[in-house]
């Protein structure tokens, strides 16, 4: 049976705002929005015009959040850092093409509305990073695109630059 793990988070200035992390095995899926529970609540209100101009103007951005979410799937536990301190809830996702590190994407909920269950969720994840194997081929630096893009514009200056000395 795999393990599961769900926790909410509600920032606690703005209780719409609201996301949702499940821990999957060696795996983490986040629901950006809560977009599916808003829009039933829009369609069941007896005013459905007023409930859907609300609906639209508050989450403008959510179809941008939603967007990500559906390109990122589910991520990798090693492939999260987490940062909880002082209320603030924080968790950086790095998003892998062709088994390396390519491109972080930063979630902040700012304050949450139950510190506990994050702290919680915080040391479910950390104990889950610490069971999981690396996702990667390979670890440090070299897991991470960027690297191998400078090492290869080093190799190709290196090769040319004789060749210019020598005209």
């Amino acid at each position: 049976m795999p393990f599961t793990y769900t926790y909410t988070a509600r920032n606690k200035e703005n209780p719409d705002q609201v996301m949702t992390f499940t821990i999957i095995d060696n795996h983490i899926k986040v629901n950006l929005t809560g977009l599916v529970d808003q829009v039933s609540e829009a369609v069941q209100e007896e005013d459905r015009k007023t409930a859907i101009k609300n609906f639209l103007t508050t989450q403008s951005g959510t179809a941008v959040y939603k967007a990500v979410e559906r390109i990122s799937g589910p991520v990798h536990i090693n492939d999260v850092s987490p940062h909880f301190e002082d209320g603030q809830f924080k968790l950086t996702f790095w998003k892998r093409i062709a088994g390396l590190r390519f491109a972080p994407i930063t979630l902040a909920m700012g304050s949450v509305d139950n510190p506990e269950a994050a702290a919680q969720f915080m040391d479910t994840l950390l104990d889950r990073q610490e069971q999981a194997e690396t996702p990667g081929f390979f670890s440090g630096p070299l897991d991470y695109w960027a690297t191998w893009i400078v090492l290869l514009a080093g190799a190709i200056i290196l090769i040319k630059w004789p060749k210019k000395n020598k005209s």
